[in-house]
This record gives C-alpha cells, sequence and structure tokens, in this order.
C-alpha cells in the first residue's frame, strides 16, 4: 500500500501550484460572477504586475473599459467605478474597512493613512482633529506664503543670471521648483522649519533612521517617489514585504531602502523638534506642535514614535 502512495507523492507536489491559485477563487465564490482579467481571477500576480511596471491606474481603467463599471482585479478585490458608489463605500456607517493594502505602508509605526482598525482610527482622527479646524489652518499660513516668497526670489535670480548673460529667458525645470516648494512647506508645517531645498536649489534632506543616529543625507523628492511605487506594488502582495528585499529585482531593494530613508528624514526632524522644546526653545503654532499637544486614550501626550 506504501508504494503506490511514493509513487503518487512527488506528483502530488506539483498541484500545490494550481491548489494555491484555485482556492482563493473557489472561496470567494460570491464575487466569481464579476468579470475582470483571467489571472486577475486567481492570483494577485497581475495587479501586482501592473503596479510594479507603474501601469496601475491605466490597465484598471482598461479593464473597466474592457469589462464595465464592476472589475475583479484581484481574487478578492473588486474595483468600482461608479459615482454612486462613492457615499456607500465611503460612509463611516457604512462597515467596510480598510484592506491589507494599506499594510504595505508601515514603516515606524501605524499612521492615520495605513491604521486598518476602525476603533483605532477613530481615536487617533480625534486625537489630531483640532489641529485641521479653520483656526489653526489660518495661522498656517505665514508659513505657506514664506516659502512662496522664497520661490519668487530664486526664480527673480534665475532669471537676473539669464539677463546679465544675454539670454531673454530662464532655462530651468518647474516641476523640480514645486517639488522643492511643496517639500519646504511639508517642512515648515510639520517639523518647524523647511529642508532648504529652495535656498539650496536641490533635492536634499537629512536623514536619521534612529535619534541617535549619525546624520545623512538624501535626495527627499526621490526617496518619497521610490517609497510610493515600491509600497504601491507591494500592497498588491502584502504577504511578499517580509521578502521583497532578497528579490532579484532591484526595484524591490532600491524601494524598501527609500521606506527606511523616508523613515529617517522623519525621525530626524522630529528628533530636533522634541530636543529643542526640552531645551526650552519656544516652539510655534504649526503642525507638530499641534501633535505635541495631542493625549493618547489615557490622557498622556503622544510618543515619539
Amino acid at each position: 500500500m506504501l508504494l503506490p502512495f511514493f509513487f503518487f507523492f512527488p506528483y502530488s507536489l506539483l498541484l500545490l501550484p494550481l491548489i494555491f491559485y484555485l482556492l482563493p477563487y473557489i472561496r470567494n465564490r460570491s464575487i466569481r460572477h464579476i468579470p475582470g482579467p483571467p489571472l486577475a481571477r486567481f492570483s494577485n500576480l497581475w495587479l501586482l504586475y501592473q503596479a510594479r511596471r507603474g501601469r496601475r491606474s491605466l490597465a484598471v481603467d482598461a479593464a473597466h473599459k474592457k469589462y464595465g463599471a464592476l472589475v475583479r482585479i484581484q481574487p478578492d478585490h473588486v474595483s468600482i467605478a461608479d459615482p454612486d458608489a462613492i457615499p456607500i463605500i465611503y460612509s463611516h456607517t457604512g462597515g467596510w474597512t480598510k484592506s491589507n493594502y494599506y499594510d504595505a505602508f508601515v514603516s515606524i509605526q501605524r499612521g492615520l493613512f495605513n491604521t486598518r482598525d476602525r476603533a483605532e482610527h477613530t481615536r487617533k482622527r480625534k486625537a489630531i482633529s483640532h489641529t485641521f479646524s479653520a483656526k489653526s489652518i489660518a495661522q498656517f499660513e505665514q508659513y505657506i506664503r514664506c516659502n512662496l516668497k522664497e520661490l519668487v526670489r530664486q526664480w527673480n535670480k534665475l532669471a537676473d543670471t539669464a539677463t546679465q548673460s544675454g539670454e531673454e529667458y530662464a532655462d530651468m525645470d518647474c516641476l523640480q521648483w514645486f517639488n522643492y516648494t511643496a517639500f519646504d512647506i511639508i517642512g515648515d508645517l510639520a517639523f518647524g522649519a523647511s529642508f532648504g531645498m529652495l535656498s539650496k536649489g536641490k533635492d536634499i534632506a537629512e536623514v536619521r533612521l534612529t535619534p541617535d543616529s549619525p546624520a545623512t543625507y538624501a535626495p527627499a523628492i526621490e526617496v518619497l517617489n521610490r517609497r510610493g511605487e515600491v509600497s504601491n506594488a507591494l500592497g498588491c502582495y502584502p504577504a511578499l514585504k517580509p521578502y521583497a528585499k532578497y528579490l532579484p529585482d532591484p526595484f524591490f531593494r532600491n524601494g524598501l531602502k527609500a521606506v527606511e530613508s523616508l523613515a529617517g528624514i522623519a525621525v530626524a526632524r522630529v528628533n530636533q523638534r522634541l530636543a529643542a522644546q526640552e531645551k526650552g526653545v519656544p516652539q510655534r503654532n504649526d503642525l507638530l506642535a499641534r501633535l505635541m499637544e495631542a493625549k493618547d486614550e489615557n490622557g498622556d501626550p503622544l510618543g515619539r514614535e
């Protein structure tokens, strides 16, 4: 009786990949009738492949044009292109929760964006809701205006340099300058000081992987773009995240390094601000100041993380 089993066992291993991809399709019978790309019905690999190519939105849009308003883009994921569904899906009382896609965006701790638990999300939202009141937002305008003035000053400087060189116009990449402006405004509002990209005219930011680690420097805009791309891809297959750095594709290795660098930029800025507060340096009213005033569910101040 054992002999047939040993002959059968090696061949049964070949069925495991087939079973692995068939089970999600069989388990989710309630959405089996929803059309979609053939591979997407059985595996997350279709959407992962599209995200890796940077074509996720284009591929999903093309699928909707082919299959209609409801498209199955993963075994347990249905994309809906119907404006009437927006108030239903995004209703606070609808019972819908965030998928494990958001797990790929967790770095240091879960934030408001990637918190999936409804009770925890509600608690965090209440803790910072006062930060975005009309009164608080009005106080931030001065910092935004300051950075916009710096942008104009830098552009005038480029124009003057071009005129002195006999050129009629200054040649520059406006997109880069808009990125510098956005990051400096974010730095001003969130961390109490800009990153200095506008004044330097280049993409650079201090990075500390831990509050006590030595400072290094990284291109913040490039880091943010890479972090978004790799997190978007890994969100299609969250179970792959712990092993992504071992994949031969450098897209994943470099992307995960960008995740660490982006977290390091935040660590460096928050550490500077908290150190200044401990020394008694007067603090201004900005987003980080509001967060530092926030309390947790026990009424205690929020920690560094």
